[in-house]
Formats: structure tokens, C-alpha cells, sequence
């Protein structure tokens, strides 16, 4: 079956209404004198061809079909709408960005009939939320089988394999990846983790803390104690760490201790357990 095709208006009715009603069509309402659309059109092209057969993207030229044009009320092109279930959901008009594009057709196959992929992604990242990283990492697998190519079942499976410390693992599952997914937002945040779980420069834990026993008003020290923690992937020691300094000195070196927690909230996730207690506690210090 072809991804993309032209169509008129005596076709719209079988190939966008009725064929939505077991996979998504994207109709793209163009002209040939329409400088944007010359635009928009091959980015949809690529977004569709990327999701290997689960969307269909029919191009319909306005000027040559202007009756079913009328019917939808296209006012200005290019305009896309989106069909699910022989009924349009969702649409746009002017140039997007590819990522909202994106986004608007992963909603589309979420919403397709008979689509069990969205209900057994949130039976695992529940898994996960209830901190069963082994048997939300066995549910990801085997989604990553049944839909190979979405983000959220590769970036759930690279969440898991970094809270049991199978950092090895994660790169390999990284490195199988195309350039096209390793420019999702959520992947490239993985892979910033993992490119700082390593050894940072032969410092030696146990050298660190009778550093610390030895001069325990450094906060220097403290500082990197903690990040001695987060780059050996003891999340929640390194956590903690930078909470007491920042109970104790808020302001200490530009208010370093809240931006590394920042940080790695935002590089962990916010599902992320050991994100979400501390974040509670970082709250309560600062409005007490």
C-alpha cells in the first residue's frame, strides 16, 4: 500500500473516509501556485514515510477539486486535516513545525480503532511509576517489537534500562537508533545522562569523603561529592546531597546546588522516582 498518493474529490470518499476507518489519513489540500505548500508538503511526505504504513498522507489539489474544498470550507492553503474513524479530528492551516506536525499524526494512529499500543504503553510507565523497572523494561521490549519506530516505547525502555544501572545496554539501544529518532527531545536528554555516567576524571569516592571529614564546612567538596554521586548513577545519594547544601546555603555559588537538581530533573523526568521525591523536598525548602 502506498503512503502517500493524489487524489481527487470522486476518490475522497474511499480513499480518506472509508480507509480511516482502519488507518489514518492525512489530507493535505494544496496548489500548485502555492509557495507554502511547496514547503509543508515535503515535510509531510517525510513524517508519513517515517511511520512505516500506520498513516496515509492523500494530497488533493484545490484548484482541480474545488467541490470537495468547498464541502470542508477550506478558506486558505495549504490546510491539512486529519481522518480517524471516517471523521475528520484534527486539523491545521499554514506552515508547522515538524515536531507539532509530528505530534498531531501520533495522535492520529493513538486514536486509530483497534490501536492497543497507547493502553499497553500506560500499563508500563504505571510499571515504572511503581518503580517495577524490570517488568516495565520486559512490557517495553515487547512493544518495541509490536511498534518499532515510537518514541515513547524507546524512550520508556531507555528510562528503564538507566534506573537498573544497565548503562551498557542503554548506549547499545542508543546506538541502534536512526538519526531521525536520536533528534527526539526526550532521547537526546537520555543520552546527555548516559554521556555523564562515567569516571570524571579518577576522582575516588572514598578520597572525596575523607575530604569532607576532615574539612565538613566545605561546601566545595560537598558540591562535588554530589556529582561524584550523579555521574556513578547513584541518583538519590547525589540528590540528597544537594539538598542539604542548598537547606544550608541557598545562594552558595550563584545557587549552584538548585540548578544541578534543575538539571537533572529535567534530564531524569519527572516520572522519574527519585525526580519526584526530591522535587518535594526541594519545594518545601523553598517556600517554608
Amino acid at each position: 500500500m502506498l503512503n502517500v498518493l493524489d487524489i481527487n474529490q470522486d476518490q475522497f470518499l474511499e480513499e480518506v473516509v472509508e480507509k480511516s476507518k482502519t488507518i489514518p489519513v492525512l489530507v493535505d489540500f494544496w496548489a500548485p501556485w502555492c509557495g507554502p505548500c511547496k514547503q509543508l508538503t515535503p515535510i509531510l511526505e517525510k513524517l508519513v514515510n517515517k511511520k512505516n504504513g500506520k498513516v496515509i498522507l492523500a494530497k488533493v489539489n484545490v484548484d482541480e477539486n474545488q467541490g470537495i474544498a468547498g464541502q470542508l470550507n477550506i478558506q486558505s492553503i495549504p490546510t491539512v486535516y486529519g481522518f480517524v474513524d471516517g471523521k475528520p479530528i484534527d486539523a491545521f492551516q499554514g506552515a508547522q513545525p515538524e515536531s507539532k506536525i509530528e505530534i498531531m499524526i501520533d495522535k492520529l494512529i493513538d486514536a486509530t480503532p483497534g490501536n492497543k499500543v497507547p493502553k499497553l504503553i500506560e500499563e508500563a510507565e504505571n510499571l515504572f511509576k511503581d518503580q517495577k523497572f524490570e517488568e516495565a523494561q520486559k512490557a517495553y521490549e515487547s512493544l518495541v517489537g509490536v511498534d518499532p519506530g515510537n518514541s515513547k516505547i524507546i524512550v520508556g525502555l531507555l528510562r528503564c534500562l538507566t534506573q537498573l544501572k544497565k548503562n551498557d545496554v542503554a548506549r547499545e539501544v542508543m546506538e541502534s537508533l536512526d538519526d531521525e529518532t536520536l533528534k527526539n527531545e526526550e532521547i537526546l536528554k537520555i543520552k546527555k545522562l548516559l554521556d555523564g555516567l562515567k569516571d570524571d576524571g579518577g576522582i575516588d569516592l572514598g578520597e572525596l569523603k575523607s575530604q569532607i571529614i576532615n574539612d565538613p564546612e566545605n561546601t566545595d567538596l560537598k558540591f562535588k561529592l554530589a556529582e561524584k554521586y550523579l555521574s556513578s548513577n547513584e541518583t538519590e545519594m547525589g540528590f540528597n546531597e544537594l539538598l542539604k547544601i542548598f537547606e544550608k546555603k541557598p545562594k552558595w555559588n550563584d545557587e549552584a546546588a538548585k540548578k544541578k537538581l534543575l538539571e537533572y530533573f529535567d534530564l531524569l523526568g519527572f516520572n522519574d522516582p527519585n525526580v519526584m521525591e526530591a522535587r518535594k523536598k526541594l519545594s518545601s525548602m523553598m517556600f517554608k
